[in-house]
């Protein structure tokens, strides 16, 4: 993880997806030939440095200064939008990821569908989305899913789900919904960005602080973010 990327007030997420991503991969050996959809720079590709690490995004694929520096190796083709079809065929990859893409998707089950649909048999689909977040890149937002519903969507794709993270908790999920209206108010006009940057370091204080609180006091139902892992039945 860049250096810059410890005084950014998105870093909460980014420290628990890493976190919980490098957990699955080593706990549940995700290793082979692995597509990440929606992968943009490829943030965590380093985690799977051992596998043949594949991305798709879109051409105009956002690109992000804190993370990353790599780029797709795929680019979905110009009708996609239309029948959002993976250009794979079936069982092409040994497993497959996607982070922080499905609240982006507006089919969230066609995208895993066509997750199940390029996995092999056995393999393993791990997939990362906002619980509660602040709305973001609107006006392509367009749900939160709980894992009661994703857990549906798999089902009725062949997967079973293998086990939930549910990142962050209380205080770090008040400290992101507060990170993002700083951020929010701070692009309206030049007074609002010189109120911003002198408010900034309270709020990097207080990001640092909800992760330390998370420690130990933890909550079930108030978190920022899920990192669910299936497995595609045989």
């Amino acid at each position: 993880m860049k250096l810059r990327s410890y005084f950014s007030l998105h870093f909460p997420i980014r420290h628990y997806l890493r976190r919980d991503i490098e957990y699955f991969v080593q706990k549940y050996k995700i290793s082979g030939r692995i597509i990440d959809v929606g992968c943009g720079q490829k943030p965590f590709g380093g985690i799977f440095s051992n596998s043949e690490y594949l991305g798709i995004d879109f051409a105009s694929y956002s690109k992000n200064k804190d993370a990353g520096t790599g780029k797709p190796d795929y680019f979905f083709a110009k009708d996609y939008e239309k029948y959002f079809l993976l250009p794979f065929e079936n069982e092409s990859f040994d497993n497959a990821v996607s982070f922080q893409v499905l609240e982006h998707h507006p089919k969230p089950e066609i995208m895993i569908s066509e997750l199940a649909r390029v996995t092999k048999k056995r393999g393993l689909i791990l997939i990362a989305c906002p619980f509660i977040y602040a709305l973001h890149e609107e006006p392509r937002d367009f749900q939160r899913l709980t894992h009661y519903k994703l857990k549906e969507i798999l089902g009725r794709n062949g997967c079973e789900v293998v086990a939930i993270k549910k990142q962050g908790s209380f205080f770090s999920a008040v400290s992101m919904l507060a990170n993002e209206q700083l951020n929010h108010f701070a692009v309206k006009n030049s007074l609002n960005y010189f109120l911003a940057v002198i408010f900034y370091p309270l709020f990097l204080l207080c990001q640092y602080t909800g992760i330390l609180i998370d420690f130990f006091i933890r909550s079930d139902i108030v978190f920022i973010n899920y990192a669910i892992l299936a497995k595609k039945k045989s």
